[in-house]
């Protein structure tokens, strides 16, 4: 009897381990530049596009991952007050040929890239404020300010690009967005979360009211949310899950400790990949308040930022130093 227990114990481990996610590095993009910004990136066909601060959106190809090269880069500056005010590339994200680049003091800018070695402008919006993250929702562009909250605009017509709702948050930085109808909750690094209500079309848009003890207690970097589950990468606190099926009072439900502070989060079908510091963990989230770590990948001369998967492959940006940065890609098995 205990030889049969023995036996059904390993093949129950060896199936166990056998489900396992691994990522191993197949190539590795570097690039040098002083005092570089990360921020997110996007990935469109073999397309990566890469914002990076003050030089602009740096557009790869990567369909050859040997041979990743540069086909072109979107700068631009206005004059205001007969001063030169250039654009801070921050985050992008790219659906249908069009990429919503967040421009800082330049704010929103609309690019087609269906020539990603020519990009132009098909559309821009600005209000007086540095916009840092953009999340797209049917029309609609909802656009995370440096500052001062959040802001809906009108995509209808991309030359005449239109607010439709505002709410400000007084230094409130806007890390990322995530949209659940009608819903929206944002996260702000030390700020950590606010949740608002909207209605179409966003005539309403007011915080919702739930208890303090609900944002953060650490920074909340990135925010996630699948299903009625969010995933908060909360800095020195490490992985926050919040079961959020009443969005207005999301419950904190688990704390997982990572070996650094958490930054970013991606999830792709049953794993989440964290990044955190000179590690990218991997948890498996079949029971989605139950996240159990299942392997790891270490460099110690590298800072993981953030990521992305790509055709069974993780893409993760990293900086070496002050002056290195560059992306990482993994097989992912």
């Amino acid at each position: 009897m205990k030889k049969l227990f023995l036996i059904v114990l390993i093949v129950l481990i060896v199936l166990s381990v056998s489900k396992a996610q691994y990522i191993y590095p197949v190539a590795d993009y570097k690039s040098e530049m002083k005092d570089v910004e990360l921020s997110n990136f996007d990935i469109n066909g073999d397309i990566l596009y890469l914002p990076l601060g003050k030089t602009g959106l740096h557009i790869l190809n990567i369909q050859d991952l040997n041979n990743i090269h540069e086909l072109s880069i979107y700068t631009e500056y206005e004059k205001r007050s007969r001063k030169k005010v250039h654009g801070y590339a921050n985050c992008v994200k790219v659906s249908n040929n069009k990429a919503y680049l967040s421009y800082g003091p330049l704010g929103l800018k609309i690019l087609d890239v269906s020539d990603p070695t020519m990009p132009f402008v098909l559309g821009t919006y600005y209000r007086y404020q540095d916009v840092y993250c953009t999340e797209i929702y049917e029309n609609y562009a909802f656009l995370g300010y440096t500052e001062m909250g959040l802001e809906v605009v009108d995509l209808k017509d991309l030359d005449n690009i239109n607010i439709v709702s505002r709410n400000n948050i007084r230094d409130f930085s806007v890390n990322n967005i995530e949209i659940i109808p009608p819903y929206v909750i944002i996260s702000g690094g030390d700020k950590g979360l606010h949740i608002f209500k909207f209605t179409e079309p966003f005539t309403s848009f007011k915080q919702a009211e739930f208890p303090r003890s609900h944002f953060m207690d650490n920074k909340a970097n990135e925010l996630l949310i699948r299903g009625s589950t969010a995933y908060v990468a909360n800095d020195i606190g490490g992985l926050s899950v919040l079961n959020v099926g009443l969005p207005l009072y999301p419950l904190e439900v688990k704390t997982v400790k990572t070996e650094s502070k958490a930054t970013d989060l991606y999830i792709d079908r049953n794993y989440m990949y964290v990044t955190c510091g000179k590690y990218i963990e991997v948890f498996d989230i079949r029971e989605p308040e139950n996240p159990v770590k299942i392997s790891e990948y270490f460099d110690k001369e590298k800072e993981f930022k953030y990521l992305k998967i790509h055709n069974n492959h993780l893409y993760a940006l990293y900086k070496d130093g002050n002056k290195n940065y560059g992306i990482v890609i993994f097989q992912v098995e």
